[in-house]
């Protein structure tokens, strides 16, 4: 696992310097943050396993039907499999790369070509109008109900199954004894599993519009089994759509310009795994910063400075400036200010900075206030990002 003070202080990599607006002398540059992911995995589970568990890895009668241009179709190469394995090698891609966990097992796939889910569950006690006689759920049969009903929906296969698995009140598609085994032959503290991947398409013409459009949706539920207490700690299912769009004059050249039916399917289940992992573990992400540029004969070397990642040093030269009988020079300096402090990992400094060189101008200068208060959201938003990644790494 990467050095999680690398994460959390030196967050921000300089990447290249990007572009010129002499009009408003301003100019920009590309850097890397940590964004923490919208669900948070306790920090006891450092060790994960994955498995491929997908029910609907047959042709399913309903997803392999789809509309093209007005005509509905009926496709044959069963793309939802190929894309599912897709999707599943890229989710393992992205969470190794984004480094979080300290280890990630693949576990061996099971085949569901011949087998079929069935749900023997009485849930008539959990749904009583009496309160007085009505069950309460427990987290477990929450996340058994939920993964029963949304499977049992969204898997009808176009041929019949021969052999049955039962639903198990408790974990779901696992018994006590496979997670356990589990546990013992991975020392993983997390079970992910994939259980379902199913991908709805389409491609339309809007002729009022001259606009192609091709979206794709893909269907996944993940199970998270906590294998210290060996608990079912969620069902998870989202839908991802994914949508190409193009402007074209007719229907023929729509066809052209979009992409072939399975490149979309397949580079939509790409996408869609990056999403999901990214939406389960903190991850680096591309972002562009603002500074002012100057002609000042003593601020010419900022740009080499910062093309060099010398924070330090260029400050230094913002920081002289701040004495300038010029209020536009020590506004705009005190704004790259903060832009250095943010870079060295002090936020409350470099928001600090910005209001400060907000309140130089104030709204006289409408470009200048209008970047301040841009930046000062942003740096906000990062405050509060900076929080939520403390706690998902547990520091």
């Amino acid at each position: 696992m990467k050095n999680r003070a690398d994460f959390l202080f030196g967050v921000l990599v300089l990447l290249v310097f990007a572009s010129c607006n002499t009009l408003y002398n301003v100019k920009t540059i590309d850097i890397e943050i940590v964004e923490p992911s919208v669900l948070t995995i306790s920090p006891k589970y450092r060790n994960i396993a994955v498995q491929y568990n997908n029910v609907n890895c047959s042709p399913n009668q309903y997803l392999s039907q789809y509309e093209e241009f007005g005509k509905q179709k009926k496709e044959e190469e069963n793309s939802d499999s190929i894309a599912s394995r897709i999707y599943f090698e890229n989710f393992i891609s992205e969470i190794n790369k984004q480094a979080f966990f300290d280890t990630l097992i693949t576990i061996n796939e099971r085949n569901y070509s011949t087998t079929g889910i069935i749900d023997t569950i009485d849930y008539k006690p959990f749904f009583r109008e009496d309160s007085a006689t009505r069950v309460n759920m427990t987290t477990e049969q929450i996340n058994v109900f939920n993964s029963s009903y949304f499977l049992q929906a969204n898997t009808s296969a176009v041929h019949p199954k021969t052999d049955s698995l039962i639903i198990h009140p408790q974990f779901g598609l696992y018994t006590p004894g496979q997670l356990q085994s589990i546990r013992n032959n991975t020392d993983a503290d997390l079970l992910l599993s994939l259980d379902f991947f199913g991908a709805s398409d389409g491609r339309y013409f809007y002729p009022q519009m001259e606009l192609g459009s091709e979206p794709v949706i893909n269907w996944t539920q993940w199970s998270f089994y906590d294998l210290i207490d060996m608990k079912y700690v969620l069902a998870y299912s989202k839908p991802d759509t994914v949508k190409w769009m193009e402007y074209s004059s007719s229907q023929s050249k729509a066809d052209e310009l979009l992409p072939p039916r399975t490149d979309a399917i397949y580079n939509a289940a790409e996408i869609s795994a990056e999403n999901f992992a990214q939406s389960i573990v903190p991850h680096w992400v591309q972002v562009q910063r603002m500074y002012y540029s100057s002609g000042h004969v003593e601020l010419q070397q900022a740009d080499e400075l910062i093309q060099k990642a010398q924070w330090l040093d260029v400050a230094e030269l913002w920081r002289k400036q701040l004495k300038n009988d010029n209020q536009n020079i020590v506004a705009k300096c005190m704004y790259n200010l903060g832009l250095a402090c943010e870079m060295e990992g002090d936020l409350e400094a470099a928001l600090a900075w910005v209001v400060k060189s907000y309140h130089i101008l104030g709204s006289k200068n409408e470009l200048h206030a209008q970047n301040c208060m841009e930046y000062i959201k942003l740096l906000s938003t990062r405050q509060a990002d900076m929080k939520l990644l403390e706690q998902q790494f547990g520091d």
